[in-house]
């Protein structure tokens, strides 16, 4: 009997923002989604991939009166945090997907947000070559993950004594910048041309101004394999790119393209689906969790642990795509679980596979969650979290085959089951 892996993302937008920027290599005008990676050309042809390490930094669109010179524009930074928000307390593990902005400066005379612009608008990429002057951020990044955490009201009538743990996955975290003038002395929104206010604060943050950077810019990596020569190939929002001629898989790291270790795990079915997931080893500081079994102890699975468990290194399975909160944390949970019926795997040629979403950093931060979600006896196992260390984390990337069935993928060794609209949801987060 299959497990079924519940969805419940229908009804929301999409999350992405709209880019608009000059092509890096022929410097033509192209639109992408903000989780793009691999950049397509379609005038010069050419790819180019995007730094994932660089925080990105995009413009509001200004429509400025005549009299305005574009010299005199000032930008307000405003933090924009996405993704998926994870927390334990006392017998539950809640989520939420946020998509959230905080302003950036300590000034209460401007919003606190930029509400739905960011996703209503098309923006552009800061430059060097931006006229006007920047405010620089002064409001601490994580301010914007606390604000995100509130904003979702996860955590309302819950003290941060009942929380056990909290982490954020598949997060994006940018810069959007508010183009704003001064007019005769009041301060006026640049994208409407409305009027925010009086411009007597802006003397309280004048010593902390700058002109735009060069390393601010979009930063972009040559897709050449640097085993073979070849060229990287992938989905446009994929972080791992594969290069068809060597039969490697890679991913950026410190601005360079650095090789992973993979496998996939073989199938009796020619037309088999192969979704990625990060297999993680690991070791706990604080606990006495080392292997397979003590983990099937801990989380009280109703299954005899035979001496092979207790021999079965201690590792997670968490998918290296993105799905709503929900199902991401029970596919792993299940997986995880269910690890021994799965066979070893191989390298050979990879067909049908669903894009890396996810990276591996951000697959080890879900292993608490997951700890906690595939544990029964939650009053009793919760508590234990806050003293637990996940150290020397190795991942590696699994191929797993998963059988299309009208409605949904069953994977061909434990019967679990994903929504083929969760997938399809995973795309557009």
């Amino acid at each position: 009997m299959k497990v079924l892996i519940p969805f419940t993302g229908a009804g929301l937008i999409r999350m992405d923002l709209t880019i608009e920027q000059n092509c890096p290599s022929c410097g033509a005008s192209i639109v992408l989604q903000e989780d793009d990676r691999l950049i397509r050309c379609g005038y010069c042809d050419v790819n180019n991939y995007r730094l994932e390490s660089v925080a990105a930094r995009y413009l509001l669109p200004s429509k400025l009166p005549d009299y305005i010179d574009p010299m005199q524009l000032f930008f307000i930074p405003y933090l924009r945090f996405k993704g998926s928000i994870f927390y334990v307390c006392a017998g539950e593990v809640g989520h939420k997907i946020v998509d959230a902005t905080q302003i950036g400066i300590d000034e209460q005379k401007l919003p606190i947000s930029l509400g739905l612009r960011p996703q209503a608008m098309k923006l552009t990429p800061v430059t060097a070559a931006v006229d006007g002057v920047f405010f620089q951020q002064t409001v601490l990044t994580k301010s914007a993950f606390v604000h995100a955490a509130k904003v979702t009201e996860l955590f309302s009538g819950k003290s941060e004594q009942s929380i056990y743990h909290r982490s954020f996955i598949g997060e994006t975290l940018s810069r959007i910048y508010q183009p704003c003038y001064i007019h005769e002395g009041m301060v006026y929104d640049a994208v409407l041309n409305k009027l925010l206010g009086s411009a007597k604060w802006i003397d309280r943050h004048m010593d902390k101004t700058c002109s735009s950077k060069i390393s601010w810019e979009p930063q972009f990596i040559s897709t050449i394999c640097p085993e073979c020569s070849g060229l990287l190939s992938g989905e446009t929002d994929a972080t791992v790119l594969h290069c068809l001629n060597c039969e490697s898989l890679w991913h950026e790291n410190t601005k360079k393209f650095q090789p992973l270790s993979w496998q996939v795990v073989e199938s009796d079915d020619p037309l088999a689906q192969y979704l990625p997931f990060w297999q993680i080893s690991f070791s706990v500081k604080g606990s006495s969790l080392t292997s397979f079994g003590d983990y099937l102890r801990f989380t009280n699975q109703p299954l005899l642990i035979t001496k092979k468990f207790d021999l079965k290194p201690l590792t997670f399975w968490v998918p290296a795509f993105k799905l709503n909160p929900k199902s991401f944390l029970q596919l792993s949970a299940q997986l995880t679980v269910s690890q021994w019926r799965i066979p070893s795997g191989c390298k050979r040629r990879l067909v049908n596979d669903h894009p890396v979403t996810l990276n591996q950093k951000e697959a080890v931060q879900a292993i608490k969650s997951v700890l906690a979600v595939s544990t029964l006896n939650k009053s009793n196992r919760l508590p234990l979290l806050p003293q637990m260390t996940i150290v020397d984390a190795k991942c590696e990337l699994t191929y797993l085959p998963f059988i299309k069935q009208p409605h949904d993928f069953v994977q061909e060794h434990t019967s679990i089951a994903v929504l083929a609209a969760a997938l399809r949801f995973g795309r557009k987060l």
